[in-house]
C-alpha cells in the first residue's frame, strides 16, 4: 500500500495502480507563503495507518485537506481514483475553493499568431513561482483548425472556432483546470457568423462569478434586424442551456468585442463619447463616463481595459512620450474615473534598449495590471520585444520575469491582450 503524506496524515492509494505513477516525488514546505503549501511524497509501507482509513473514509476531511492544495497537484489528484474525481469537479468544491485561492502565482498569454492555434506562454509572477505552467495545454478533441480564445473570466476561456463556405463560427465554454468545455447552442434563429451580416454576432461576452453561483452567464449582441444602427442582447445561462431576449434595440459606438465583466455587468469601452455596461443579474444597461481627452485629441488611444481584484481598470496613452501614462480606476457606482497611479516607463526602456525604436518611440505592451489589497503590492506586467517585465508601482522598481518568443507578442494592439490568472 502506497501513502499520499499531508503534513503529518497520510491518504492510502494502490500500490502498483496506473495512477500510482503519476504522483510526483515530493513537493516542499514553503515557510515563507501565508498559506500552508501541503507537500506530499510517495512512501513505500507494509504498516497500515488507522488514521488513514479514516481520512480516506470521509469525505468531508478529505474535502478539507484537498482545498488546501495548490492546482498543479489537485489536477494531478483526479487521476487517483473516480472518487477523488467527483470530489475535486463537484461544484461545491470548486466554489469553496474559488473563496480561498489567494493571488495569483502566475498568468497565461495567449499568443498572438496567425495559424489560430491555442498556444499560450507561461509568465511566473514571482521569483518563487514555478516556471512550469501549473495546468497542462488546452485540449481540444475533434476541433477545426481555426480557432480562438476570445475572452476569459474568473478561470473560464471563451474560445471560438469558424470556417467553411458559409463562415459560421461555434463558441465554446472551456474550464482548463479540468479540460472540459461546452459548446453554446445558436440563439433561436440566428447563426454565428464570422462576417458583417444583416444580424451578425459582433461578440460573446462570458460573465462568471464562482463566489456567487456556479453557473454562467453569456451575453451575446448581435444587430438589430428591426432598426438599422441598432444592436440586440440575448443571454445564454449555463443552468437553463437556454438563450432568452433581453434589452430593446439600443445605438452605441463601443467595441463589443472588449468586453470585461466587473461589477455584475458586461462593460464596454467607447473611443468616442461615453462607455456602455449591460447589468448581467438585472438584464439593465447604462452609461458609464470616461475621462476627457486632451487637447487636440479626436479619439481614444487605449492601451488597457481590463479587472483586478474586483476592480476596473483603464489606461490611455498619448504621446509622446508614450512611456508616461495614469491608471484609473472606476468607481462602484459608475459615478467616474479615478486616477490610481501615475506611470513613468523611462527608466524601464532605458534598462532594455530592445524596447527603443526611435526618438520619444519605445515597443511595449501592458501585459497586465494586478490590484493588490495594498498598493505597495500592485504591479505591472509589460511585454517588450523577448521578455516580460515587473513593475512596482510603489518603489517603481522593475525586473525580468522570464523570456517571451519577440513573434508571441502582437505590439500593434490597442488593448491588453488575453491573458488568464493561475
Amino acid at each position: 500500500m502506497g501513502s499520499i503524506e499531508f503534513g503529518f496524515k497520510s491518504i492510502p492509494i494502490r500500490h502498483g495502480s496506473k495512477h500510482h505513477q503519476k504522483i510526483p516525488k515530493q513537493y516542499f514546505l514553503n515557510h515563507s507563503q501565508q498559506r500552508p503549501f501541503f507537500f506530499y511524497t510517495t512512501v513505500m509501507t507494509s504498516t497500515r495507518i488507522p488514521s488513514a482509513h479514516t481520512v480516506a473514509g470521509d469525505d468531508d476531511l478529505l474535502t478539507e485537506i484537498l482545498l488546501c492544495l495548490p492546482i498543479k497537484p489537485l489536477v494531478l489528484f483526479k487521476s487517483v481514483s473516480k472518487h477523488w474525481l467527483s470530489l475535486i469537479t463537484n461544484p461545491h468544491f470548486c466554489r469553496r475553493r474559488s473563496r480561498g485561492i489567494g493571488a495569483p502565482s502566475g498568468l497565461f498569454l495567449y499568443r498572438s499568431s496567425i495559424d489560430f492555434s491555442l498556444e499560450c506562454d507561461f509568465i511566473p509572477l514571482e521569483d518563487t513561482s514555478p516556471t512550469k505552467p501549473p495546468v497542462g495545454t488546452l485540449t481540444f478533441v475533434n476541433f477545426p483548425n481555426r480557432r480562438r480564445i476570445w475572452q476569459s473570466c474568473n478561470g473560464l476561456l471563451c474560445c471560438f472556432t469558424f470556417g467553411g463556405p458559409d463562415a459560421k463560427c461555434n463558441y465554446h465554454i472551456y474550464n482548463p483546470t479540468i479540460h472540459r468545455f461546452t459548446t453554446l447552442p445558436n440563439p433561436a434563429g440566428r447563426v454565428f457568423r464570422n462576417s458583417r451580416r444583416v444580424g451578425s454576432v459582433h461578440a460573446v461576452n462570458l460573465a462568471f462569478d464562482p463566489l456567487k453561483l456556479p453557473h454562467y452567464k453569456a451575453v451575446c449582441v448581435y444587430d438589430s434586424q428591426i432598426l438599422p444602427e441598432q444592436f440586440e442582447i440575448e443571454v445564454y445561462s449555463s443552468e437553463t442551456g437556454l438563450w432568452r431576449h433581453s434589452a430593446d434595440p439600443f445605438s452605441a459606438k463601443v467595441n463589443f468585442e472588449l468586453g470585461v465583466f466587473w461589477n455584475c455587468a458586461i462593460n464596454w469601452v467607447s473611443y468616442q463619447g461615453n462607455s456602455l455596461y449591460f447589468n448581467v443579474d438585472e438584464e439593465r444597461l447604462g452609461t458609464m463616463p470616461m475621462p476627457p481627452l486632451p487637447y487636440g485629441c479626436e479619439g481614444r488611444k487605449l492601451r488597457y481595459f481590463a479587472e483586478s481584484c474586483d476592480h476596473l481598470h483603464l489606461i490611455e496613452s498619448y504621446g509622446p512620450p508614450t512611456t508616461q501614462f495614469n491608471v484609473y480606476e472606476m468607481a462602484k457606482d459608475y459615478s467616474g474615473w479615478s486616477v490610481k497611479y501615475l506611470v513613468d516607463l523611462d527608466p524601464v526602456m532605458d534598462a532594455f534598449p530592445e524596447s527603443i525604436v526611435g526618438l520619444l518611440d519605445y515597443k511595449f505592451l501592458i501585459i497586465s495590471f494586478l490590484r493588490r489589497n495594498s498598493d505597495e503590492e500592485s504591479f505591472l506586467v509589460l511585454g517588450i520585444p523577448g521578455k516580460a517585465i515587473r513593475y512596482n508601482f510603489s518603489d517603481k522598481t522593475f525586473k525580468k520575469l522570464c523570456d517571451v518568443p519577440r513573434d508571441h507578442l502582437n505590439f500593434e494592439l490597442d488593448h491588453a491582450p488575453n491573458v488568464w490568472m493561475v
